[in-house]
């Protein structure tokens, strides 16, 4: 109920320009990689439109949804705070700007393609992008209680996606039952021990 308040006070709080130029500033700030860590920063710890709980269930449900992820949670994000109008405000943000310089970027690097320095700038450019990713998912994972059972789970989806290169799709096909099995067991020893506790 809390959470309900809380979008509902929201909703009628941010406008379209605050949501378009947020949404513009985390497409700038995350040129070259790492948007997801830049969507974290900005939707969670700057603008608070979302919680670490909500950020983090629903990039999950945008990742396994067609289309591009970020596409997806920029127009989940709007449709949370201002409907269809913020939807078209967040994803015009996130790329009406970056779509013109993507063109010119692109324009540009195969006329320098062969010089070393740009070559060298974009190597340096990736290593930031998965750095700031990295950074964005231990930064995330500290404020939860990891059981025997999550830590397992995290593994097997890095060791199989990650290493084994498993197509995604029958990978979450099993990892997302057993994960809610995980989720609802804990919250039933959770709520039995604070029981005991009265």
């Amino acid at each position: 109920m809390m959470n309900a308040n809380l979008a509902l006070r929201q909703k009628h709080k941010v406008s379209l320009w605050n949501i378009l130029i947020g949404y513009l500033k985390i497409s700038l700030a995350s040129f070259g990689g790492s948007l997801s860590a830049w969507a974290q920063l900005i939707v969670v710890e700057e603008r608070k439109w979302l919680t670490d709980e909500e950020f983090l269930s629903s990039f999950a449900l945008c990742r396994i949804l067609p289309g591009p992820n970020q596409v997806n949670f920029a127009i989940y994000v709007g449709l949370r705070l201002r409907g269809a109008s913020g939807a078209l405000a967040a994803l015009s943000g996130l790329i009406v700007v970056p779509f013109f310089i993507v063109v010119t970027a692109g324009i540009a690097y195969f006329h320098f393609q062969n010089i070393q320095s740009v070559v060298a700038a974009l190597k340096e450019m990736s290593a930031v992008a998965v750095g700031m990713t990295l950074g964005m998912g231990v930064k995330l994972s500290q404020r939860y209680n990891f059981t025997l059972w999550t830590f397992c789970l995290m593994l097997t989806s890095f060791f199989t996606v990650g290493v084994l290169r498993w197509p995604l799709l029958p990978v979450l096909a099993v990892l997302i039952p057993l994960s809610v099995l995980v989720c609802w067991r804990n919250t039933v020893k959770t709520n039995t021990k604070e029981k005991a506790d009265e």
